[in-house]
Parts: structure tokens; sequence; C-alpha cells
């Protein structure tokens, strides 16, 4: 094959359109990504492919990124194009894969060698390896940005720094950044290239947010339920994964993940293993329920040879990633009820498993029975729920005039 970048994109365009995919699809991969090579390598007056520069397009994407001057989706466009050209130039041809959100274009080459050493020394899962190498990544971005070529020139100014902005762009996730920063500074401590008064910084208390999360009303989990139409796809889809979220508690990761093999349907049951926790949980099926999945799968859902029940409903109809999609058909048809959605309101996907807790614990349900239902381990999970049961905690209370007496 003929290796300039002008010929690599025309059978990229080619691929692409034989996989299916919209014109406007495909327009839009030349407008967000293959343009922007097209430029990069105009800019070098070279047109032969040339993975240097594959490389430097992937880390300036991170890089804009890192820095909030790309958007989660532009930055996944650019990458997905680069990674496109690179598969077809080594194989000749490329296989669809989802843009993965954990990607890295590597680490900057003046901190390779040390964080290569610190990975190799942890003995972590391939999953929590890859969040602790994200989040050591961004902080050598960060340090690079300031000129900082050198873990040992670094300050503990500069990591109180990179934690505020951690802090302002990933709050909920500022446990891992903490956690991963100090497996590095532990290795760097041990090798003599950073000092004990980072941990001074790394060990200060962080204030945690044990408020109870509000839930989404059921009455307005069916008028979303309710705005489906199921004769127009993904019409079917969407109303089967909304009615067994509504009815199961699932979560959008384990609903995202589920198999075909995993519906139980002589015994009206779904037997599947959490992704959050990785055990087993065993649920029952009603028949309602049971009934929209078989509508999906008879009649909607396309041709696949993936074992996963839920599919994109655009070519190459491949299943979703992760929930972060299951979680979107929600929030459009929330929209579309008219239903107002402010941030903490509760009415979210998982705002759906937290109103089917409550619910329950009203109808006085045991709390152990509630806690096996959505697959909790330990039974102080499940307790916020009794705290957002108001009318039974209402019921409970004692009244003021059997205090001492009366009043």
């Amino acid at each position: 094959m003929n290796n300039d970048i002008y010929s690599l994109i025309d059978s990229a365009n080619e691929q692409l359109k034989q996989l299916g995919l919209a014109d406007a699809t495909i327009k839009t991969y030349q407008q967000r990504t293959f343009s922007q090579i097209i430029r990069r390598y105009e800019k070098e007056g070279d047109y032969q492919y040339r993975q240097e520069i594959m490389n430097e397009l992937l880390f300036e994407a991170e890089k804009q990124f890192c820095k909030g001057l790309f958007s989660r989706k532009t930055r996944n466009w650019r990458r997905r194009g680069v990674k496109i050209l690179q598969e077809i130039h080594e194989k000749g041809s490329f296989q669809w894969k989802l843009c993965n959100a954990s990607f890295s274009p590597g680490i900057p080459h003046v901190f390779e060698d040390t964080v290569s050493d610190l990975m190799q020394s942890l003995s972590i899962s391939k999953k929590y390896r890859k969040e602790v190498l994200s989040i050591i990544t961004r902080f050598c971005l960060f340090l690079q940005d300031r000129n900082i070529l050198d873990f040992q020139h670094s300050s503990p100014a500069d990591l109180r720094d990179f934690l505020a902005k951690m802090h302002e762009a990933r709050p909920k996730s500022m446990d891992k950044v903490v956690t991963s920063l100090k497996k590095l500074f532990r290795f760097l401590g041990s090798t003599g290239k950073a000092t004990d008064n980072y941990w001074i910084i790394l060990s200060a208390p962080r204030s945690r947010d044990h408020s109870v999360k509000p839930a989404i009303p059921q009455a307005e989990i069916l008028t979303v339920i309710c705005e489906i139409d199921r004769g127009k796809k993904p019409g079917k889809r969407d109303f089967a994964i909304l009615s067994l979220a509504a009815t199961t508690g699932l979560r959008a990761g384990d609903i995202a993940s589920l198999k075909l093999t995993d519906i139980f349907w002589k015994d009206n049951e779904i037997r599947l293993s959490q992704g959050k926790t990785g055990h087993r949980l065993v649920l029952p099926l009603q028949s309602s329920v049971r009934d929209a999945l078989s509508d999906y799968i008879l009649n909607e859902r396309p041709k696949s040879t993936s074992n996963k029940v839920f599919l994109r409903n655009i070519a190459p109809f491949l299943p979703f990633r992760d929930g972060v999609s299951i979680a979107s058909i929600f929030r459009r048809y929330l929209k579309k009820a008219n239903i107002q959605h402010y941030p903490n309101d509760g009415k979210t996907f998982h705002g759906i498993r937290r109103s089917l807790g409550t619910t329950m614990v009203s109808k006085g349900i045991p709390v152990t029975t509630v806690s096996q239902v959505l697959g909790h381990q330990e039974i102080r999970s499940t307790r916020q729920y009794v705290s957002m049961d108001v009318d039974g905690l209402r019921r409970c209370t004692l009244s003021m005039k059997t205090i001492g007496g009366g009043i």
C-alpha cells in the first residue's frame, strides 16, 4: 500500500463506508480528525506516514484535554483518527473499536524511565494499573507544562497546585488521585528522588461527603418510561433498559455488560457478576420486563456475533463500552418528558437505583433484603435508603407529649 498520508486517509474513509457508517459520520471524521492530521503533515512538508508525527498528535490532544482546551469528545475524535491510520499503515485495514477513555498517549519521555520502574514494582490489577498510570501521566504533563523536567526539581507547591486542579476536574475521584500519587512519591522517596515534605500534603485529612443522596420519585420514573415510543428504533431497546433498571436497580455498567447468557428465561431470573464488586448477583425477572427484553431481542436487536444483550442502533452495531451511554439514554427521555433536572437532585440513572431501594424500605422490606437485591456487600451501604425514607422516619418519631410527662 502507498503509505503517503492522503492514500491512508482515502483508505480509511472507504473502510468506514463499508462498515455502514452514515455519510455525515464519515464527514465528521474528515473534519474533526483527518483534516487536522493533514495540516500537521503539510506543516512538516513530508507526506509519508511517520509514527513520530502521529505520537506527537496523540500527545498534543491529551495535553490540550488536560488543560481544558479540548473537550473529551474532541480528544476522542483526534486520537481515534490517529489510531485508525496507524492500524491501516501496519495491517492494511483497521478493526472498529470504541474509543477507550483510559487510553494515554504516553508519559513525557523525560519521566519515562522512572515511571516505568515504578509500574514494574507495583503488584496491582490490570484495571487499577491503568488508573494509577493515567493519574501519574497527568501529573507528569502538569510538571512539563511548568517546565519541570525532573521529579527532583518539583516542589510541594507543585503537588498542592496539581491536587487543586484535579479536585476541580474530578472532585469525586480524589481518593484515587491521592492514593496513586502516594505510590509515586513512596517510590521516589525510596530512590532518593523526593523528600518527606510531600507526605505532609498527601497525608492531610480530606473531607468526605457522607450526605444522603436524593432519589428520583417513582412517579417521574414512570413518566420518563412512558415517553419511549416502542414503534420506532431504538424504542424497544430503551424501554427494556429503563424497565430493567426500575425493577432491579442494576447499575448502568452492569446493564451495559449484561450478556444473553445471563438471562435465565425458564427461571425468570438474571444471574450476573457485578462490575463494581465482582460478586455474583441473582435477581428475579418480572414478567413485564421479561416480555420487554424478548420483544427487543427478537424484533429490534441488530444481528451480531456479540453476546451482549444491548447494542448500539447504528452501524457497526457494537455493544456499549460502559454505563455512560446507558445513563445518557435516561437523560434524553428525562429531557423529553420536560422534567427539570438540577445538580444533586437525584434525577439521574443512578437515582433510579436509589428510588428502588427507598421504595422497598418504605414498604417495610427488611434492610438486609434490600441489601441483597442491590448487591451490597455491607449493610452500611444500604442504610442510606433508611435515611431517605422521610415519611417512615416521621412515623417513628416520638411525640413531645410523651417526653418528661408532657409539656
